[in-house]
C-alpha cells in the first residue's frame, strides 16, 4: 500500500472554498454524512477547545463521538478521532485509498482535483459512518458558508466561538462580512448557540438564526473564573465549581458553549462535570517543560495574541520571559506586535525570532525580527527553532513559543533528536 497520508498532504494546500467540489466528491463516495448527527463549530478563536469539550463531555455520557479539526499538531492522524483515540495510520492509509479513488474521477469530470481539506473532511465522514458514531464534533476549516464541512445537511445544532478579523483574503475585510460566512452553516430550525459577540457579528448571527427559524442562544459569561494551577475554576449558571485543564479565561467561555449545547442535548451534570475537566487541547497555552519552565501557544491572530497576553498575566504576571517567536506572512503580524508593545512587552520581554520549517507562507526570522525591533522590542533572528531554545531558556525563568501553530511540530521534532 502506497503511502496515502503523504498524498493527501501533496497538492492543493490553498484554500479552495465553494461546495462543488465536495459536494461531487461525498456523492461518489455515496454521502457519507447523511447518516451522521453533527455539532458544526465555527468561529475565529476556540474550535478546537469547544470540539474538545464536547467530545468528552459527549463521549463520558455514553455517546459514541467523532471529532474533526484542523489543522493537526504533530501527525495528520489527530484531525480524525472518536472518543479521544485518533484514527490509526492503518485505518487512515484504506480510507484515503478510498478517497483516493473517487478524487480521480470528480478531477476528470470537473477539471480539476479536490482539495486537501477537501480529502480530509470526505475520509472523516466516511470512517465515522463506518465506525458508526452516534454523533460527531465539527471543526470548519475556513469560514462556513463554503467550507467544505458545510455539505452536511441541517446538524443538531451549530456552535459559534468569538468572532475577529482574520483570513480576510477570503471572508471580507469588516467583522460583519467574516460574521455573514461564518453565519452560513446555520441551517433551517436549528439550534445556535454562540459566545457573546462584538454588536456588528452578533447582530449578523441573531439576524441569520431568525431568518432560518433557529433558536438562538447566547452562552453567558462564566463567573467567578480563577485561575487553578494551569487551569481554571469557574461557576456557569447553577453549575458550581466547575474544572477546567486548559489554561486562561478565555477557554471558560469555551467551555460555556459546550455546557449549553450538553444541556439542550439534555446531558447529564455528572458527564460535563468529567468531560471538562478531561479535554485537552494541545498547542494552547500548554505547559511543554517544566524544567525549564516552556509554554507553547499558538496564538497567530489577534484575538489569540490577546488570550496569550491575558493568561501570561494570569499565571505569570511578575515574571520577565523569553519569546520564541514565528508567524505566516499572510497573517496580520503588525496588529498582533502593537499588541504586545501595548501590554508591557518591550519591557519585560526578549524575542528569539524562526522560519517555520517547510511552510511557503511561513514569514522570515530576519523580518520579523526587523519588524520587532521597529515597535521596540529586543529581538534577535536564530537559524532554527533548537538555536532559539537555548538561547531563550539561558535569558530567563519562562519561556514562551508563540506566533503559530506550526511551530509545536518543529519544537517537537527538536525534541525527539534531543536537541534540547
Amino acid at each position: 500500500m502506497g503511502n496515502f497520508k503523504q498524498y493527501a498532504n501533496s497538492f492543493q494546500a490553498k484554500s479552495r472554498l465553494g461546495l462543488e467540489s465536495i459536494g461531487a466528491l461525498v456523492q461518489k463516495l455515496g454521502n457519507p454524512q447523511k447518516d451522521l448527527k453533527f455539532i458544526h463549530v465555527a468561529g475565529t478563536n476556540g474550535k478546537g477547545s469547544v470540539c474538545a469539550f464536547l467530545q468528552c463531555i459527549l463521549s463520558d455520557s455514553g455517546l459514541k463521538t467523532g471529532k474533526f479539526i484542523s489543522p493537526n499538531m504533530i501527525d495528520v492522524t489527530e484531525r480524525i478521532s472518536i472518543d479521544g483515540k485518533d484514527i490509526s495510520n492503518d485505518e487512515l492509509n484504506t480510507l484515503l485509498n478510498q478517497v483516493e479513488m473517487a478524487a480521480k474521477e470528480v478531477e476528470n469530470e470537473k477539471g480539476a482535483m479536490p482539495t486537501q481539506f477537501e480529502i480530509w473532511t470526505a475520509a472523516a465522514f466516511l470512517y465515522f459512518k463506518e465506525k458508526k458514531c452516534d454523533i460527531v464534533a465539527l471543526e470548519t476549516g475556513l469560514g462556513g458558508r463554503l467550507d467544505a464541512t458545510n455539505i452536511i445537511d441541517a446538524p443538531l445544532m451549530c456552535l459559534i466561538t468569538k468572532i475577529d478579523i482574520d483570513h480576510t483574503e477570503y471572508l471580507g475585510d469588516t467583522l460583519e462580512k467574516i460574521a455573514a460566512e461564518k453565519a452560513g452553516i446555520i441551517k433551517e430550525e436549528t439550534a445556535v448557540i454562540t459566545t457573546m459577540q462584538r454588536q456588528q457579528a452578533h447582530q449578523v448571527l441573531e439576524k441569520t438564526a431568525k431568518e432560518k427559524n433557529c433558536s438562538f442562544i447566547v452562552a453567558e459569561p462564566p463567573e467567578s473564573s480563577a485561575p487553578d494551577k494551569m487551569g481554571e475554576v469557574f461557576d456557569y449558571k447553577n453549575f458550581k465549581n466547575l474544572k477546567i485543564s486548559l489554561a486562561g479565561a478565555h477557554q471558560t467561555e469555551n467551555a460555556a458553549l459546550a455546557i449549553e449545547a450538553a444541556i439542550s442535548m439534555g446531558i447529564d451534570e455528572k458527564y460535563i462535570r468529567s468531560g471538562l475537566l478531561r479535554a485537552r487541547n494541545i498547542g494552547r497555552f500548554e505547559k511543554i517543560s517544566n524544567n525549564p519552565l516552556v509554554i507553547f501557544d499558538g496564538a497567530h491572530n489577534l484575538s489569540g495574541t490577546s488570550s496569550l497576553i491575558d493568561a501570561v498575566s494570569r499565571y505569570f504576571p511578575d515574571e520577565r520571559l523569553s519569546v520564541i517567536y514565528a508567524a505566516m506572512a499572510d497573517k496580520d503580524i503588525d496588529a498582533s506586535l502593537d499588541l504586545f508593545k501595548k501590554n508591557g512587552f518591550c519591557e519585560k520581554a526578549y524575542f528569539f525570532t524562526v522560519t517555520v520549517e517547510d511552510n511557503p507562507r511561513a514569514e522570515t526570522a530576519e523580518r520579523l525580527a526587523k519588524k520587532l525591533i521597529k515597535y521596540g522590542f529586543t529581538a534577535q533572528p536564530c537559524e532554527d527553532i533548537t538555536e532559539a531554545y537555548k538561547k531563550a531558556v539561558s535569558e530567563n525563568k519562562l519561556t514562551v513559543i508563540c506566533g503559530s501553530l506550526y511551530l509545536y511540530k518543529d519544537f517537537m521534532k527538536m525534541k525527539s533528536m534531543n536537541c534540547l
